[in-house]
């Protein structure tokens, strides 16, 4: 149970499922047994499309780190000022989504926001 419970609390383990088209807000402030300040979510699309992810709604900062595992091809986007990354079409499915913040403070919330490229 303790187990579990420390597995939960690591940044890399998913703590929720972003649709595309849409929007997450993380809450950075919740203990991680590593200390990181990223957000990890499972991001999902049903049809084949490339996908945009910028600052999303509802955060109080930017995001300065994108890192996108994808059927084991990454994608990372870094930029202390802020960052976008625009993926290559992906196939319809599930890929690992870890975000966190622009340099050097970390706020308490910080949204992603991901949509379709057409």
């Amino acid at each position: 149970m303790l187990l579990a419970g420390l597995i939960a609390g690591c940044s890399s383990t998913p703590r929720a499922v972003l649709h595309v088209p849409g929007n997450y807000v993380a809450d950075l402030w919740v203990p991680t047994v590593d200390g990181s300040a990223f957000a990890s979510v499972l991001m999902c699309i049903d049809e084949p499309s490339a996908v945009f992810l910028e600052t999303g709604v509802g955060g109080e900062g930017r995001v300065g780190v994108i890192d996108l595992d994808w059927d084991g091809t990454e994608y990372r986007a870094t930029d202390p000022s802020g960052v976008t990354l625009t993926t290559p079409v992906l196939q319809p499915g599930c890929g690992l989504l870890t975000f966190g913040p622009d340099c050097c403070h970390v706020d308490h919330y910080l949204a992603i926001q991901a949509t379709k490229v057409t």
